[in-house]
C-alpha cells in the first residue's frame, strides 16, 4: 500500500521520512537514522511513478488512437457506400425519364379559393406587408413610456389588437393554403404560432385584468415578433424558388391540358 501511494505521488513524502527515521521492529523512530533510504525511494519514484506509470498511459492513449483511426475508415467507408448509392439513385432516376420530377404538386387538387389562398401566401409581397407590420409595431412599442398619457396608453392598446389581429389572419391563412402537416414541418411557421399564441394570451389576461399570471411579461411577447424579421431572407428565397415552381407546374399543366383537347 506503501509503494502504491508512493507511485501516486500522493503524500509520498510523509511515507519517505516515515522509512528514514525507522530503526526496527517495535523501536521508536530516530530523525534521518537510514538517510541512505533517500536512494530507495527516489530510484522508486524514478522507475515506477515516472517510466512504468507513463508507459501504462502510453499504451491506452496508442489504443484510443487505434480506435479512433478505425472508427475514421468506417465512418469513411459509410460515406462511400452513401456516395455510391445517391450515384445509383440518380441514375435510376435518370433512365425513369425523371418521373420523380413530373409528380403533381401537392396544390394540385386545390379548390380554386385555396389555390389563391396558397398563391397569395407564397407571394414575397406577403412577407414585405408583414415586414412592414412588424416595423410599425416596433416604433409602437418604442414610444411606449412611464406615466404616458391616457390617450396615448389607449391608442397603443388598440394598435396591439390590429397588429394580434394581422398576425392571426395571416396564420390562419397559411394554415388554409399548406394544411396543418406542411405548415408545422417549417419551424419558422411554429415560431409565428407560438407567438400568436402567447399574445392572445396576453390581451385575454390583460382584458381579464389577470395579466400577473403571465409568467413573462406581456411586452416581451410582443418584442418576440421582431425575431420574425430575422426570416426575411430565407422567406425571400423559399418563396421565390416555390413560386416559381408553382408557375412552371401551373403552365406545364394548361399545356398538357390544350394538348389534349
Amino acid at each position: 500500500m506503501s509503494l502504491f501511494v508512493l507511485s501516486c505521488k500522493d503524500g509520498w513524502v510523509n511515507i519517505m521520512y516515515d522509512g528514514l527515521d525507522a530503526v526496527g521492529v517495535d523501536q521508536q523512530p530516530v530523525r534521518n537514522h537510514n538517510p541512505w533510504m533517500l536512494l530507495y525511494f527516489i530510484s522508486f519514484l524514478l522507475i515506477v511513478s515516472f517510466f512504468v506509470l507513463n508507459m501504462f498511459v502510453g499504451v491506452v492513449v496508442e489504443n484510443f488512437h487505434k480506435c479512433r483511426q478505425d472508427q475514421e475508415e468506417e465512418e469513411t467507408r459509410l460515406r462511400e457506400e452513401k456516395r455510391v448509392k445517391m450515384i445509383e439513385k440518380k441514375r435510376r432516376s435518370k433512365e425513369n425519364g425523371g418521373a420523380e420530377a413530373k409528380q403533381r404538386p401537392y396544390y394540385a387538387d386545390y379548390s380554386p379559393l385555396r389555390l389563391s389562398i396558397h398563391t397569395l401566401c407564397t407571394s414575397h409581397y406577403l412577407d414585405l406587408f408583414i415586414t412592414f407590420i412588424i416595423c410599425i409595431n416596433v416604433f409602437t412599442m418604442s414610444i411606449e413610456h412611464y406615466n404616458q398619457p391616457r390617450y396615448l396608453e389607449e391608442v397603443l392598446k388598440y394598435c396591439n389588437y390590429v397588429f394580434t389581429c394581422i398576425f392571426v389572419v395571416e396564420a390562419l391563412l397559411k394554415l388554409a393554403a399548406f394544411g396543418i402537416h406542411r405548415f408545422f414541418k417549417d419551424r419558422w411557421n411554429q415560431l409565428d404560432i407560438g407567438i400568436v399564441a402567447l399574445s392572445i394570451m396576453g390581451i385575454a389576461l390583460e382584458e381579464l385584468k389577470m395579466s400577473s399570471a403571465l409568467p413573462i411579461n406581456p411586452t416581451i411577447i410582443r418584442i418576440m415578433r421582431v425575431l420574425r424579421i430575422a426570416r426575411g431572407t430565407h422567406t425571400h428565397t423559399h418563396t421565390h424558388t416555390h413560386t416559381h415552381t408553382h408557375t412552371h407546374t401551373h403552365t406545364h399543366t394548361h399545356t398538357h391540358t390544350h394538348t389534349s383537347s
